[in-house]
């Protein structure tokens, strides 16, 4: 009597389990509606005021010149773009070069100073950087990020509000050189926005990405300027979780930005997803742990693998469905992002992936970047390799 009792709470477990991933789903399909109907900010004259776009860079990055160029074809009235390096001769100062000869239109700026302010180099270059910026609205973006013409022009409007702290952008991949690539583009717009759309839409936003961050240099001198986030491996989260603890609202911005990942072996994607999930667990551990709903093929999955039955397989159909539906909804309707529009099905398998990274995450605090490896600690500062943390 005991096996089939047993079995049948295991399958009332996993199929528990599935029917809170449905939940999620669904959720996410009412936070993704909620968000693309919300009107775009209008312009007042006001709002239309000069930025310096600060861009940190480290090597040239995958597809750098066309990257950079699309900051140069902004429409907009006054905007300064700020490059920076530590290492005089890195690999992206001749792309900068050929940017200056190029755009002669444009204020392009190239900072070169290897002075470090904390574990993170990102951050110590931004705070290099900062000196040459000559306005006081400034926008942070990662190196592989491409825009359109529209994107200051759309986002600046949202700064307006003097409550809002800092905006911050999805973004979609702009191109995939190989199959994980591949694997990682799906999720960002199929995994990773919708449970930023669900963080929006149950809590607000507390935190930022690096492919946008716009603020004043005022409000990031309300929290310490860049020195108050030198030591944390997820800088772009902690920039905008100071600023909404300093009482700042943290908005998500209408436009949608790309991001040029370069081809990837499975080991560097591994451990790019691994590092993520484990900067999550450190900076959001509730979130990080809740996580795990939102896989909710892998149980339906389960239970249809080890207790095969109608039930199992409807189940596991109706889960796998919605769970379609709901890439499709937020990542090809919303963000009309084409390459997870040729290649939804993947999805599935990415589902397997991203459930294996967050069971990974959950088994050490070690994480590889740049080629080093970094301990974090329980809070996301990172300790350098070798360095005990304090008692």
């Amino acid at each position: 009597m005991q096996a089939p009792m047993l079995t049948d709470c295991v399958v009332f477990f996993l199929s528990l389990l599935s029917l809170a991933g449905c939940a999620y789903y669904l959720t996410c399909i009412v936070a993704a509606r909620r968000f693309f109907s919300r009107p775009r900010s209008a312009a007042p004259v006001s709002a239309v005021r000069p930025a310096s776009i600060l861009i940190p860079l480290c090597g040239a990055d995958f597809q750098a010149y066309d990257n950079y160029a699309s900051f140069c074809r902004l429409d907009y009235p006054e905007f300064q773009l700020v490059f920076g390096v530590q290492d005089p001769m890195d690999s992206s100062i001749p792309v900068v070069e050929r940017l200056k000869e190029n755009f002669p239109h444009c204020d392009i700026h190239l900072v070169i100073d290897s002075k470090a302010i904390g574990t993170n180099p990102k951050v110590s270059n931004l705070n290099n950087m900062l000196a040459a910026a000559r306005h006081e609205l400034i926008v942070i973006v990662d190196s592989d990020i491409r825009v359109e013409a529209d994107y200051l022009s759309t986002l600046v409007p949202e700064l307006a509000d003097e409550r809002i702290g800092l905006v911050t952008c999805l973004y979609r991949a702009g191109a995939t050189p190989n199959w994980t690539s591949l694997l990682e583009a799906v999720g960002i717009t199929g995994e990773f926005a919708p449970g930023v759309l669900v963080a929006d839409f149950t809590e607000g936003i507390r935190f930022a990405f690096g492919a946008t961050m716009a603020t004043t240099k005022t409000r990031l001198s309300s929290i310490g300027g860049f020195a108050a986030i030198a030591d944390y491996l997820g800088d772009d989260y902690m920039l905008g979780n100071l600023l909404w603890r300093e009482g700042y609202e943290i908005r998500l911005g209408r436009p949608v930005v790309e991001t040029m990942p370069p081809p990837l072996s499975f080991r560097s994607m591994l451990n790019h997803q691994i590092r993520w999930s484990r900067n999550i667990r450190a900076c959001r551990p509730m979130g990080h742990f809740g996580t795990a709903i939102t896989y909710g093929t892998v149980p339906a999955l389960l239970n249809f693998i080890f207790f095969a039955s109608p039930f199992t397989f409807l189940l596991l159909g109706a889960v796998a469905a919605l769970r379609l539906f709901t890439g499709w909804y937020v990542g090809v309707r919303g963000l009309r992002d084409r390459i997870l529009e040729k290649n939804l099905w993947l999805l599935l398998p990415r589902d397997l992936l991203g459930f294996g990274v967050w069971c990974a995450s959950l088994t050490g605090w070690s994480v590889e970047w740049r080629g080093r490896r970094y301990r974090l600690q329980k809070d996301g500062r990172m300790l350098p390799p070798g360095e005990r943390p304090e008692p």
